[in-house]
């Protein structure tokens, strides 16, 4: 062996490692053929035109060098990081392999074999490097991230845990950890972690993006967005962030801003079937569906994008189609199933929507929406047992999250309440909740003691209809434990129903609650009577302004000519929110007036709509809030109902199983009020006709 030779090639390894590429070649080529160190020579020399970006020549020299001494196990293993990078995976695998057999001590085979192997041998060999070296970071690191792709997040976060300890400045160790406690459910140390890693390097883009992603889910949307623009000011063409920072801002309502980032992650990623479907979505353009659908014929998203785009069309013909397409391709997908069911459902199958809902529910329990919707076609069906248990899954939906209440007690679970202190509280809307309050009678007659959290607009009418029950003053949710207020036991307002067992077979029946202010319905009462003597006092709604239902659920002005014209007869607006033109419009389509002159405001007042609506002897209205009050305050109501109402009116019954003076009058075919508002019409007639003299009762 030459001295000399090894004295060039240590100082060609120094000269290498500090940059300067050309003068370690320089002496790596002042090694003879034929000298026992030429081999080592040929390799070095590869290496350094690997970095050079020379792979051909790389490969070449690192070739003739394993050729040349083929006991080399530094060279085989650097083969196969010039093979790897070619790509020839095959090649690379092999030279790893060799290396590691002739140099089982080295990590370096062991790192180039783990990283292209799977399974239970690339698990092997990342414990062999670790058993090597239990300082080494990067096969920790990888050993995590395996764990993490095999769904082992606990053992995932020990081993990120464990970089951390061995080196705290890793950035790549604390964002790490931040993911797999991300995949635990816990948010609160894995933003502590994206922190710390953010501390390290605050540049990452891949951090500021996971770190946008807790907050998405929080619902914090603005900081959401502020992390994914941060991230692309470092990283412009990072498709995830830009895909996420777009979903951020279809959630606040920012469509139009939306379409760019959606574009840029597809420029980024022309393969990203997700953003292709939701430019399609955004556009409107089945085009871009069908271009992700050609990216992966065997994703279910662009099924449901072009099923979504299909509803566009009014006989939505297409739309089970592409959905049941979508399910046969993947059918381990719970959403698949789920989205059937809701299709089935809004197509008047209840029956159907059950069973694919709990389809969805059997692949993965934890799906909140197919759990509440199963429910509500369950009830709808009148399948009350099986329906209340369902709907106690309603709280794990999305939809629920900014209404959650939690107190430091027990949910009452349905034992003896007798002398005990229960604690109800709303989480639904107002039409809801005057609902479910018909049940507070029967948990008085239990024996409880009740104080109930509800909406500031109903507290007044809830005081005055039940003196004995304490009705605090309160905030909004605020996500962590609240004031018990003295109370043994908590419940949902929504889950009485299943604790009762109403319509069980039990004795439990809702019963009207409001007791409006006497004071108030004097006075509107007479104002209505001088503005109209000797008539019935009849008071309307035309629409509802619930954003996603409340079109099927209003009633064109004009169709309600002929009820506006009944003899004896004056209409009295119940409608919430109506502009004074909207009013003046009614008159003018009409021909006949509306009486607004009362000066309530329902949107705002419930307590002066209670006391309006106990004014008049009757109120007719599509479902919406103002029935619910009627009902409540057990006031003769004529509810008008779409074809597929919602689950609180039946399929069929003509009356209401919760408020026992309201009757139903239902559309025959979608969209068709006309014979609807005919039949209410008539049956008005006959009405006014066998109530002529409104001084002298009230029906």
């Amino acid at each position: 062996m030459s001295p000399h030779a090894l004295a060039l090639l240590t100082e060609g390894i120094r000269q290498q490692k500090a940059g300067f590429r050309a003068r370690a070649a320089s002496l790596y080529t002042q090694v003879p053929q034929g000298d026992a160190y030429h081999a080592d020579a040929l390799n070095l020399l590869g290496t350094v035109l690997f970095e050079e970006g020379r792979t051909a020549d790389a490969l070449r020299l690192i070739g003739q060098a394993v050729r040349t001494s083929p006991g080399n196990a530094a060279a085989w293993a650097n083969l196969g990081g010039v093979a790897r990078h070619v790509p020839r995976p095959e090649a690379a695998l092999a030279c790893y392999r060799r290396a590691v057999l002739l140099a089982p001590d080295r990590a370096d085979g062991l790192a180039g074999l783990s990283s292209l192997s799977t399974g239970d041998r690339r698990r092997t060999a990342l414990r062999r490097r670790l058993a090597l070296g239990p300082l080494d970071v990067d096969a920790r690191i990888e050993l995590g991230n395996d764990l993490s792709a095999q769904g082992e997040a606990c053992a995932a976060a020990r081993a990120f845990r464990c970089v951390q300890l061995l080196l705290p400045a890793s950035p790549a160790g604390a964002f790490n950890q931040g993911n797999a406690l991300r995949d635990l459910g816990d948010d609160a140390a894995a933003e502590h972690c994206y922190r710390r890693a953010l501390a390290i390097a605050p540049h990452a883009a891949d951090t500021l993006n996971n770190q946008g992603l807790l907050f998405f889910t929080r619902g914090t949307l603005a900081a959401a967005e502020q992390c994914f623009r941060q991230a692309l000011a470092r990283a412009p063409d990072h498709a995830a962030a830009n895909g996420n920072l777009a979903r951020t801002l279809l959630k606040r309502d920012r469509p139009t801003t939306a379409l760019l980032p959606f574009k840029r992650s597809l420029l980024s990623d022309p393969a990203h079937v997700s953003a292709s479907c939701e430019v399609a979505g955004l556009l409107e353009a089945e085009r871009w569906a069908l271009r992700a659908l050609a990216l992966n014929p065997f994703a279910v998203e662009p099924y449901n994008r072009l099923a979504l785009l299909a509803t566009q069309d009014p006989t939505r013909s297409r739309v089970l189609g592409r959905l049941r397409q979508g399910a046969c391709l993947c059918p381990q997908s719970p959403d698949a199933w789920y989205n059937i069911g809701v299709e089935l459902g809004r197509g008047g199958d209840p029956a159907g929507a059950v069973r694919y809902c709990r389809r969805a529910t059997l692949i993965r329990d934890a799906h909140a929406l197919a759990h509440l919707n199963t429910a509500l076609a369950l009830l709808v069906q009148e399948r009350f047992a099986e329906g209340w248990e369902a709907h106690r899954r309603r709280l794990d939906s999305p939809d629920a999250a900014p209404f959650m209440r939690r107190f430091a007690i027990p949910e009452w679970s349905g034992e003896t309440i007798a002398g005990k202190h229960l604690l109800v509280w709303g989480e639904q809307g107002i039409g809801d909740e005057v609902q479910f309050l018909t049940l507070l009678p029967a948990l008085l007659r239990l024996g409880a003691r009740l104080t109930l959290l509800t909406e500031p607009r109903l507290r007044p009418i809830l005081r005055r209809s039940f003196p004995g029950v304490a009705v605090p003053e309160i905030g909004n949710p605020t996500g962590g434990s609240e004031d018990r207020h003295g109370c043994d036991l908590q419940i949902a307002l929504g889950d009485l129903p299943h604790r009762l067992a109403l319509f069980c077979g039990g004795d439990v029946r809702p019963d009207p609650w409001i007791v409006p202010d006497p004071d108030r319905v004097a006075a509107l009462r007479a104002g209505l009577h001088a503005r109209h003597p000797g008539q019935r006092l009849v008071g309307i709604t035309c629409c509802s302004i619930a954003p996603r239902t409340g079109a099927r659920r209003s009633i064109p002005v004009g169709l309600w000519r002929e009820v506006a014209g009944t003899p004896g007869v004056a209409l009295v607006s119940l409608q919430y929110g109506a502009p004074p033109e909207d009013l003046a419009a009614f008159t003018q389509e009409t021909g006949h007036p509306i009486d607004h002159a009362h000066g309530v405001e329902p949107l705002v007042d419930l307590d002066g709509l209670t006391a309006l609506v106990a004014a008049v002897d009757l109120v007719v209205a599509p479902a919406n809030n103002t029935v619910h009050f009627a009902g409540a305050l057990a006031k003769p109501c004529w509810t008008l109902l779409p074809t597929r109402p919602d689950w609180r009116w039946g399929l069929s019954r003509s009356d209401s199983l919760w408020y026992p003076r309201t009757r139903v009058f239902r559309q025959a075919r979608d969209g068709e009020w006309e014979p609807v508002m005919e039949q209410v019409a008539a049956e008005l007639r006959d009405w006014a006709g066998r109530h002529r003299n409104p001084s002298s009762s009230r029906t």
